[in-house]
């Protein structure tokens, strides 16, 4: 046994040690983090007027460019500005404000002027007589603003806040983790990572670079920041690629990242890079999920979960603002338009935020055990709201088909209202059935205690004494969370006394001391969290609740979890409740005692 544990105490130090960095390679990770890190706080803070400028700015919904013959020709947006003008698609544009064009930039400086100035504009079509046209720059977009009662300064103070926080946190996300453990070159590549890929997200970044004329710099690591977190995606948390062939698979698809950055790459295909992204979320999911069944600790298969769910959150996101851009502004306005991108543009930099924080938590490892009810909450939610909504549409074109067989005219705001009526009706049962669905099969350490232990039903009371439920307790809920150990301390005159040890020597046991702070928590019914370092890292009260004041009856005192793995929020929550339950068991054994004791019969014998 000896032997055992020392074996298992090399291996584990050996495994603790593995990502550790030492002398000039230490330094060298270190220095280029921070040259990294200080390059692009600076571009965001050198960029960020910059871009605030550009929000100031309106259009007047065309932009121009010069054919081969150097003429310049108009191209108009739909519903703008210029279209309402009259200006048509292919009309050349002759002068502007009555100086004759002469350079695309010329153009592009006067057309994005300060909403509300007014640009003078000449035009021909073909060989028709030129004509001159007023436009208000933004002209639309202010009126729809007007109606709307907002401002320009308010739109202005709604992207710089929003903005603000999201990058400033995105950016501190990448020393959080560094300064976990600064001397592991993972956490160094992790840091490093996520700093240098949001760099790619964060607007002001790019306008400081090229404020700067840092811009090679600045796509530099822009490269660099993707092409190291697809290779972190595929070895966190161990440092290692598993299987090993993944390697070459995650260098392969580093290589159009790099021919991008050099103008390697002839045209720009889409769809060969989207399948590209395709194929390296697929692999990097294979890759994780390898690891997670065959070679990943407990505390591993954690930090997996909560990176692969970070990653599906921060690309449904992605996705989500992808279909948006590319379905809503074709129906816009050019006014709209704008509106839209004034709304959508501080959201810009939230998927890399939720990566970030991903890779925070799972290092960190805080929260890490209730991974699973993020997964289990998102699941549950996101199947009632599909089955709401498509309730919801069947309804509401089953009552507008009635409504125009009985009556000939569509329902309107009342068809709306009785459509919603059977999906708030059926919204609880269904919210029910879906979480015991989505518990069965995607959160299987979720324990039922009221069914698990027939011991804390009513009927079972006169049957039992306080030994047997004390019994039960400390041996099954203890196996029930695959913990090391239970305890059950019962008030008695005296204080808490041990009455019942499973899976502990009772001296050690017995040795245990409450402080007053832990018994003013226990009285008040909240479970007591305790270091690992302690026999008991979990101290569930069992109380009984007389006119919202709660009586203490006793404690469930719980080991720590087999494998390293820790408790959840879930867990907690479970456990009040059991706690709960339980205390009002034990009080009525406790009182059946006492009436066997004076020959008085239960109620069941009576």
């Amino acid at each position: 046994m000896g032997e055992k544990l020392i074996n298992f105490t090399a291996v584990h130090m050996k495994k603790v040690h593995l990502h550790h960095l030492h002398g000039i390679w230490l330094w060298l990770a270190r220095g280029t983090y921070f040259v990294t890190l200080l390059m692009i706080v600076t571009f965001f803070i050198a960029g960020f007027p910059v871009w605030l400028e550009t929000w100031s700015q309106g259009s007047i919904g065309a932009h121009v460019t010069q054919n081969s013959d150097g003429r310049f020709l108009m191209s108009v947006s739909p519903k703008s500005m210029a279209s309402g003008a009259g200006i048509i698609n292919g009309d050349e544009l002759t002068a502007i404000n009555g100086t004759a064009v002469t350079s695309v930039a010329q153009v592009n400086q006067a057309f994005a002027g300060k909403p509300g100035d007014t640009v003078t504009v000449t035009v021909q079509t073909g060989t028709a007589a030129p004509r001159q046209y007023s436009i208000i720059i933004s002209g639309g977009f202010l009126n729809l603003l007007k109606q709307m009662h907002l401002s320009l300064q308010f739109m202005g103070i709604y992207n710089t806040v929003f903005s603000c926080l999201l990058a400033l946190v995105v950016i501190l996300c990448s020393p959080l983790v560094y300064f976990r453990r600064s001397n592991d070159w993972l956490v160094i590549l992790v840091a490093f990572s996520m700093i240098s890929f949001a760099s790619s997200y964060l607007y002001p970044v790019y306008y400081g670079a090229y404020k700067l004329n840092m811009v090679f710099m600045y796509n530099l690591v822009s490269m660099i920041g993707t092409a190291s977190m697809i290779i972190v995606f595929f070895i966190f948390p161990s440092g290692r690629f598993e299987p090993h062939w993944i390697r070459w698979v995650s260098i392969l698809l580093v290589i159009p990242t790099i021919a991008g950055f050099l103008n390697m790459q002839t045209t720009a295909n889409y769809l060969v890079e989207f399948l590209l992204w395709v194929g390296f979320f697929a692999l990097g999911a294979f890759a994780q999920a390898y690891r997670y069944r065959h070679i990943a600790t407990s505390t591993e298969r954690a930090q997996t979960k909560q990176l692969v769910f970070g990653a599906v959150t921060c690309f449904s996101i992605l996705a989500i603002m992808y279909l948006v851009t590319i379905l809503i502004p074709p129906h816009l306005s050019s006014a709209q338009i704008i509106l839209f991108s004034f709304f959508i543009s501080p959201v810009n930099t939230l998927p890399v935020l939720v990566l970030d924080l991903s890779f925070v938590l799972a290092i960190y490892h805080y929260r890490l055990w209730d991974t699973d009810l993020y997964i289990n909450r998102t699941v549950v939610y996101t199947a009632v709201t599909i089955f709401l909504v498509l309730v919801w549409f069947i309804t509401a074109k089953v009552l507008s088909y009635v409504s125009q067989q009985f009556f000939d005219k569509q329902l309107s705001w009342l068809g709306t209202l009785l459509s919603s009526l059977p999906a708030v009706g059926i919204y609880k049962p269904v919210q029910k059935w879906v979480e015991k669905w989505a518990n069965a099969h995607f959160y299987k350490e979720r324990i039922d205690y009221s069914e698990a232990l027939i011991e804390l039903r009513p009927e079972m009371w006169n049957y039992l004494t306080p030994a047997d439920l004390g019994h039960t307790l400390v041996t099954i809920i203890p196996a029930l969370l695959q913990s090391e150990s239970g305890g059950l301390f019962v008030l008695e005159r005296e204080g808490l006394t041990l009455t019942e040890v499973h899976n502990m020597h009772p001296s050690d046991a017995s040795n245990f001391q409450f402080t007053e702070e832990t018994l003013k928590k226990l009285e008040n019914a909240q479970i007591v969290n305790l270091p690992e370092s302690r026999p008991f890292v979990m101290l569930v009260p069992l109380t009984v609740s007389r006119f919202r004041v709660n009586d203490l009856i006793g404690v469930l005192a719980i080991g720590p979890r087999t494998q390293g793995r820790g408790y959840s929020r879930d867990h907690l929550n479970d456990l009040s409740a059991l706690g709960r339950n339980a205390g009002m068991a034990l009080h009525m054994l406790k009182l059946n005692e006492k009436k066997h004791a004076k020959g008085i019969p239960s109620g069941a014998e009576g």
